[in-house]
């Protein structure tokens, strides 16, 4: 027994040291320019530096008792990013900060002066991202509808709204979300770019088939290809792109573009009247060479 007392005092030691080895690091001033979205050390130096901590530690006591001081730290943008705690939460799926600050009051629409983008258009970022902080964020009144704002940095030359940032990557719970909660599924940026053509591009083909089934436009291009002749590209439509996606037959993604398929067919728009292109045709002759016309009238 007393040894057990004895193992977990020293557990307890060792846990307390560490703790303040990691505090002592933290603290150290870094150069900011090296450090990545979602480091909380970017805060370092700024009037919301100690609340930033109580935040990355999850220490609800200590981030009520900050605010509490001074409320205007809930919605601080460091000079960076223009990122505010809230956001980082979010990027850091950080649950009870995070919910700890949407209590408090931290503004859900505001945005960072990185891409332009809001909490929630962060909170669709990623395919493995909890739903929750979306739905949370939407319970808060975030704007599902919201746009990034801003002049476009060098790398991004798109503008995103949570609908288009979900459906590009994946996350169909969240799209789900999304357009129960009333987000345009037809909102085009000034980059031609729908969630549709996101989706498509990136054979999220789950996804496709959810926005076709809640009314997005499938007889917009999904993107235009070069041509020859400047001032001349081609428009590329969904069964076009569809029929150079080459998939093995029988498989979980070839049953999904089918069903792409069978939804276009009955709103009169038929996949095989959309001819093979010739550089599909060859693949098909590689992949099969004994079998290529039984698969390129199947596929």
């Amino acid at each position: 027994m007393m040894k057990n007392n004895f193992e977990i005092f020293l557990l307890v030691i060792v846990t307390f040291f560490i703790s303040c080895n990691n505090n002592i690091e933290r603290d150290k001033v870094v150069n900011k320019k090296t450090l990545l979205y979602g480091d909380y050390r970017i805060f370092q130096n700024t009037p919301a530096w100690e609340l930033a901590k109580a935040v990355e530690d999850g220490n609800i006591y200590e981030i009520k008792q900050i605010v509490s001081k001074d409320t205007s730290l809930l919605n601080f943008q460091e000079a960076k990013f223009g990122a505010t705690l809230l956001m980082m939460t979010v990027i850091n799926q950080q649950w009870k900060s995070f919910n700890e600050l949407l209590n408090l009051g931290a503004d859900v629409n505001l945005h960072d002066t990185y891409d332009g983008s809001s909490a929630l258009i962060k909170a669709c970022y990623r395919k493995n991202y909890d739903i929750k902080f979306a739905k949370q964020l939407i319970k808060a009144g975030a704007n599902v509808n919201d746009v990034e704002v801003g002049e476009r940095r060098e790398g991004n030359k798109t503008r995103m709204t949570p609908l288009i940032i979900a459906s590009k990557s994946g996350n169909v719970e969240i799209v789900k979300l999304l357009l129960a909660n009333g987000a345009n599924v037809n909102f085009m940026n000034e980059y031609h770019r729908t969630a549709l053509t996101e989706s498509v591009i990136l054979k999220r083909y789950d996804v496709v088939l959810l926005l076709l089934e809640n009314g997005a436009d499938y007889k917009i291009p999904m993107f235009y290809r070069p041509t020859e002749d400047p001032g001349k590209d081609q428009p590329i439509f969904i069964v076009d792109y569809l029929r150079e996606d080459l998939v093995e037959l029988g498989s979980r993604e070839f049953k999904k573009k089918m069903a792409i398929v069978d939804f276009l067919k009955s709103k009169g728009v038929d996949y095989r009247n959309s001819p093979i292109p010739s550089f599909i045709l060859n693949e098909i002759k590689k992949m099969y060479p004994k079998s290529w016309e039984k698969y390129s009238v199947v596929y």
